[in-house]
């Protein structure tokens, strides 16, 4: 999930919730680990502000007063909570409006074209209501007491490149929340005990690791933080947001506020730039003709697209597409079956990362040729599949039965849609149906 995104916003097909706006409140919630707690509201919950002592002050007052939590019949203190489990309840929290959210502007990675949102207004309730935290992507924290590299530290005489982490507490992590909370980050042992750093390379003494940490390069410290969240904030806490202009899924970090702000501007990987449009079409025709005259004998129309891509069912940008062609008739002409390659897809995907966009190309022209054969054949399993993926990826991310229940209330909805407009029909059936039985009599 890429990461990053209020007011009154468009209606989202993707499920997202304008701030404010009521949601039934579940009772009990799974939390990154497994564990289940029970959500006890003393009363309507007030929208608490942000505080000021340290970073977060205001969910541990709202899981102090207005909201209890409780294991097993006992309350659990908001202290011993893990680092994990309190965010995902910030989120939670925040997705039902008992903390106040400010809007963010983001740019959709599709269009490029800016609007805001609330984070967690689009946070999928359903998978810790009803307990499906198991996907082995979205619900993976990293490792606890494990070597994670990062770039040299000094530490004393020694140069370590790996960093360790133990899992910490709320209440183990308030001298860091406190820390962070001043203008200006300094690193102690307590912050070091805090963010839950075990060891860097074979060094174990808190203090030698806060001179280390106070002394390293950006570089080493923002691989140190981003792995400290990694650590602590599961993909699984993200929101959801369709841009209002393509309607294109973008991804964002819920709660938005973390210990961090590791989201820095995309930096290639490699020194290559990424080709021109001319220089990609025409890479795409030559890629095409090859394929065409091995494959089939039939005419078919490409086109390279360099405006805003299309999106699937899903929301994602697409790569490629076909339309099938058909017979021209007095109302409409002829055309030809037509395939089309996204340029900027591609290009949005390279600034993420440098790939071989010339292999992807290729199989993205494979694939869509591949669905011009199957419709020759009368019969397209790839686009069964294809739409399968999306209704597994809307699993994934709303949970298994919130997709259930979404797909029985859409039935419903259609059905009583169905009734509205038939029913005279019915009444009418119904009438002759009783005049027959009434002259069989």
């Amino acid at each position: 999930m890429t990461h990053g995104i209020g007011g009154d916003l468009p209606r989202n097909p993707l499920g997202s919730v304008p701030n404010g706006v009521r949601v039934k409140v579940p009772r009990r919630v799974q939390l990154p680990g497994g564990r289940v707690l029970e959500l006890v509201v003393k009363s309507s919950p007030r929208a608490i502000a942000p505080g000021k002592g340290r970073l977060f002050d205001e969910a541990r007052a709202l899981f102090s007063t207005d909201v209890r939590l409780r294991d097993g019949g006992r309350d659990v203190d908001v202290g011993t909570l893990s680092l994990a489990e309190f965010h995902a309840l910030r989120a939670i929290a925040t997705r039902l409006g008992w903390l106040r959210e400010e809007a963010i502007e983001i740019h959709c990675r599709n269009c490029d074209e800016p609007f805001e949102v609330r984070p967690c207004s689009g946070l999928p309730l359903g998978p810790f209501e009803d307990r499906e935290l198991d996907d082995e992507e979205l619900d993976r924290t990293l490792p606890f007491d494990e070597a994670h590299e990062i770039p040299e530290v000094r530490v004393g005489k020694r140069r370590a490149t790996t960093v360790r982490f133990a899992d910490v507490t709320v209440a183990r992590a308030e001298p860091l929340h406190a820390a962070l909370a001043k203008p200006e980050l300094r690193v102690t042992s307590d912050v070091v005990r805090g963010m839950g750093i075990l060891a860097l390379g074979d060094e174990r003494d808190p203090k030698r690791l806060a001179r280390a940490l106070s002394a390293c390069s950006d570089e080493a410290f923002g691989a140190v933080t981003e792995l400290f969240l990694r650590a602590h904030y599961p993909l699984r806490l993200g929101g959801l947001a369709a841009c209002p202009s393509c309607g294109a899924r973008n991804d964002v970090d819920a709660p938005y506020e973390r210990e961090f702000d590791v989201r820095h501007p995309e930096e290639r990987s490699e020194a290559r730039t990424f080709p021109s449009f001319e220089a990609f079409d025409a890479r795409a025709h030559a890629v095409a003709e090859a394929l065409l005259g091995a494959a089939l004998s039939e005419e078919i129309v490409l086109v390279v697209e360099g405006g805003v891509p299309a999106c699937d069912d899903g929301g994602e940008p697409l790569l490629g597409s076909y339309v099938p062609g058909h017979e021209g008739d007095a109302a409409q002409p002829s055309r030809l079956p037509e395939v089309t390659v996204y340029y900027r897809t591609f290009l949005s995907m390279w600034k993420e990362g440098a790939y071989d966009w010339e292999a992807e190309l290729t199989e993205t022209l494979e694939h869509e040729l591949e669905h011009h054969d199957a419709f020759l054949r009368g019969h397209d399993p790839k686009d069964e599949e294809e739409r399968d993926e999306i209704a597994r990826e809307a699993q994934r991310l709303h949970g298994t039965k919130a997709a259930a229940k979404a797909t029985v209330r859409a039935f419903a909805a259609d059905f009583a849609e169905f009734l509205r407009r038939t029913w005279p029909l019915w009444v009418l059936a119904l009438i002759g149906l009783a005049v027959v039985m009434a002259s069989l009599k």
